[in-house]
Protein backbone atom coordinates (compact mmCIF):
# COMPACT_ATOMS: atom_id res chain seq x y z
CA UNK A 1 0.00 0.00 0.00
CA UNK A 2 1.09 3.59 -0.93
CA UNK A 3 2.15 5.68 1.52
CA UNK A 4 0.46 9.43 1.51
CA UNK A 5 2.10 11.65 0.18
CA UNK A 6 2.95 14.35 3.49
CA UNK A 7 3.46 17.87 2.14
CA UNK A 8 5.93 20.07 3.75
CA UNK A 9 4.08 22.86 6.51
CA UNK A 10 3.31 25.86 5.09
CA UNK A 11 3.45 29.66 6.06
CA UNK A 12 0.36 30.90 6.65
CA UNK A 13 -0.76 33.33 4.11
CA UNK A 14 -0.17 36.61 4.91
CA UNK A 15 -2.86 39.27 6.13
CA UNK A 16 -4.28 42.76 6.48
CA UNK A 17 -3.87 41.78 10.55
CA UNK A 18 -0.57 40.12 10.35
CA UNK A 19 1.05 43.12 7.96
CA UNK A 20 -0.25 45.79 10.62
CA UNK A 21 0.52 44.04 13.76
CA UNK A 22 3.88 43.33 12.52
CA UNK A 23 4.49 46.77 11.17
CA UNK A 24 3.35 48.35 14.93
CA UNK A 25 5.73 45.83 16.73
CA UNK A 26 8.46 47.07 14.76
CA UNK A 27 8.23 50.31 15.47
CA UNK A 28 8.18 49.74 19.15
CA UNK A 29 3.97 50.31 19.57
CA UNK A 30 2.83 48.01 22.27
CA UNK A 31 -0.78 49.67 23.02
CA UNK A 32 -3.47 51.10 20.29
CA UNK A 33 -6.29 53.76 21.15
CA UNK A 34 -9.65 54.71 18.41
CA UNK A 35 -12.59 54.42 17.53
CA UNK A 36 -13.89 50.67 16.30
CA UNK A 37 -14.97 50.16 13.25
CA UNK A 38 -16.34 46.96 11.60
CA UNK A 39 -14.19 46.93 8.59
CA UNK A 40 -11.50 46.55 11.06
CA UNK A 41 -12.58 43.89 13.28
CA UNK A 42 -9.62 41.03 12.04
CA UNK A 43 -7.17 43.74 12.73
CA UNK A 44 -8.59 44.93 15.79
CA UNK A 45 -8.94 40.92 17.11
CA UNK A 46 -5.32 40.75 16.29
CA UNK A 47 -4.34 43.99 17.96
CA UNK A 48 -5.56 43.06 21.03
CA UNK A 49 -3.50 39.27 21.48
CA UNK A 50 -0.29 41.48 21.38
CA UNK A 51 -1.31 44.77 22.88
CA UNK A 52 -4.04 46.81 24.81
CA UNK A 53 -6.69 47.87 22.60
CA UNK A 54 -8.83 51.38 24.22
CA UNK A 55 -12.04 52.81 22.79
CA UNK A 56 -12.92 56.34 22.54
CA UNK A 57 -15.82 57.53 21.05
CA UNK A 58 -14.30 60.11 18.77
CA UNK A 59 -11.17 60.00 16.57
CA UNK A 60 -9.51 63.53 17.68
CA UNK A 61 -9.64 61.70 21.33
CA UNK A 62 -7.96 59.00 20.49
CA UNK A 63 -5.07 60.89 18.71
CA UNK A 64 -5.04 63.29 21.78
CA UNK A 65 -4.23 60.48 24.09
CA UNK A 66 -2.05 59.06 22.02
CA UNK A 67 -0.10 62.31 21.61
CA UNK A 68 0.14 62.49 25.64
CA UNK A 69 0.90 59.70 26.04
CA UNK A 70 4.03 59.59 23.50
CA UNK A 71 5.34 62.70 25.53
CA UNK A 72 5.07 60.61 28.17
CA UNK A 73 6.90 57.56 27.02
CA UNK A 74 4.17 55.36 25.65
CA UNK A 75 4.29 54.90 22.32
CA UNK A 76 0.32 53.98 20.96
CA UNK A 77 -1.15 53.71 17.38
CA UNK A 78 -4.29 54.81 16.86
CA UNK A 79 -7.10 53.44 14.91
CA UNK A 80 -9.84 54.45 12.92
CA UNK A 81 -12.30 54.84 10.07
CA UNK A 82 -11.04 56.92 7.21
CA UNK A 83 -14.39 59.44 7.94
CA UNK A 84 -12.73 59.97 10.86
CA UNK A 85 -9.58 61.45 9.44
CA UNK A 86 -11.84 63.96 9.03
CA UNK A 87 -13.06 64.31 12.28
CA UNK A 88 -9.28 63.86 13.83
CA UNK A 89 -6.85 66.00 11.05
CA UNK A 90 -7.52 69.27 13.75
CA UNK A 91 -5.44 67.08 16.56
CA UNK A 92 -2.71 65.34 14.25
CA UNK A 93 -2.17 68.83 12.66
CA UNK A 94 -2.10 70.85 15.93
CA UNK A 95 -0.76 68.01 18.46
CA UNK A 96 0.83 65.48 16.76
CA UNK A 97 2.86 67.67 14.16
CA UNK A 98 3.12 70.47 16.73
CA UNK A 99 4.43 68.66 19.33
CA UNK A 100 6.67 66.68 16.77
CA UNK A 101 4.94 63.41 17.72
CA UNK A 102 5.39 60.17 15.13
CA UNK A 103 1.28 58.94 15.44
CA UNK A 104 1.09 55.84 14.10
CA UNK A 105 -2.25 55.67 11.84
CA UNK A 106 -4.05 52.59 11.04
CA UNK A 107 -6.72 53.59 9.12
CA UNK A 108 -9.59 50.90 7.74
CA UNK A 109 -10.17 52.71 4.28
CA UNK A 110 -13.86 52.21 3.27
CA UNK A 111 -15.29 53.20 -0.52
CA UNK A 112 -11.44 51.42 -1.89
CA UNK A 113 -11.60 48.16 -4.20
CA UNK A 114 -15.08 47.41 -4.65
CA UNK A 115 -16.30 48.89 -1.84
CA UNK A 116 -18.83 51.55 -3.75
CA UNK A 117 -21.21 52.33 -1.46
CA UNK A 118 -21.71 56.08 -2.30
CA UNK A 119 -21.49 57.54 1.23
CA UNK A 120 -18.35 55.64 1.37
CA UNK A 121 -16.66 56.67 -2.02
CA UNK A 122 -17.12 60.33 -0.95
CA UNK A 123 -14.17 59.60 1.50
CA UNK A 124 -12.64 56.86 0.14
CA UNK A 125 -11.89 58.70 -3.27
CA UNK A 126 -10.34 61.35 -1.12
CA UNK A 127 -8.33 59.20 1.62
CA UNK A 128 -5.16 59.37 -0.40
CA UNK A 129 -4.68 62.77 -1.13
CA UNK A 130 -5.95 64.10 1.93
CA UNK A 131 -2.89 62.43 3.83
CA UNK A 132 -0.72 63.55 0.79
CA UNK A 133 -1.37 66.93 1.10
CA UNK A 134 -1.40 66.82 5.16
CA UNK A 135 2.46 65.25 4.41
CA UNK A 136 1.42 61.63 6.17
CA UNK A 137 3.42 58.64 4.47
CA UNK A 138 1.14 55.74 4.12
CA UNK A 139 1.12 52.36 2.85
CA UNK A 140 -1.74 50.71 1.56
CA UNK A 141 -2.60 47.19 2.93
CA UNK A 142 -4.74 44.49 1.45
CA UNK A 143 -6.83 42.02 2.84
CA UNK A 144 -4.31 39.63 1.96
CA UNK A 145 -1.41 41.56 3.75
CA UNK A 146 1.24 43.45 2.18
CA UNK A 147 5.02 43.95 2.09
CA UNK A 148 5.24 43.55 5.59
CA UNK A 149 9.16 44.40 6.03
CA UNK A 150 8.23 47.95 3.92
CA UNK A 151 5.59 48.42 6.07
CA UNK A 152 8.01 47.31 8.96
CA UNK A 153 10.80 50.00 7.50
CA UNK A 154 8.25 52.70 6.43
CA UNK A 155 6.97 52.66 9.82
CA UNK A 156 10.13 53.06 11.50
CA UNK A 157 11.64 55.38 9.71
CA UNK A 158 8.54 57.75 10.20
CA UNK A 159 9.33 57.04 13.97
CA UNK A 160 13.02 58.28 13.28
CA UNK A 161 11.18 61.20 11.53
CA UNK A 162 9.09 62.03 14.24
CA UNK A 163 6.64 62.08 11.18
CA UNK A 164 2.90 60.37 11.31
CA UNK A 165 2.31 57.35 9.16
CA UNK A 166 -0.81 55.66 8.20
CA UNK A 167 -1.46 52.21 7.69
CA UNK A 168 -4.56 52.32 5.20
CA UNK A 169 -6.51 48.98 5.32
CA UNK A 170 -8.85 47.97 2.11
CA UNK A 171 -11.82 46.14 2.62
Amino acid sequence: MDEPVVNAPTRPAPTAAATVVAALEHAGIRRAVGVPDSQLAAVLDAMSERMPVTFTAREDVAVAMAVGADLAGERYAVFMKNAGLGTSLDAIVSLAFGADVPLTLVIGWAGAGADKLPHHTVMGDRTLPLLTAVGIEHDIVPQDGADPSRCRTRAAACRTKRRPYALLVEP
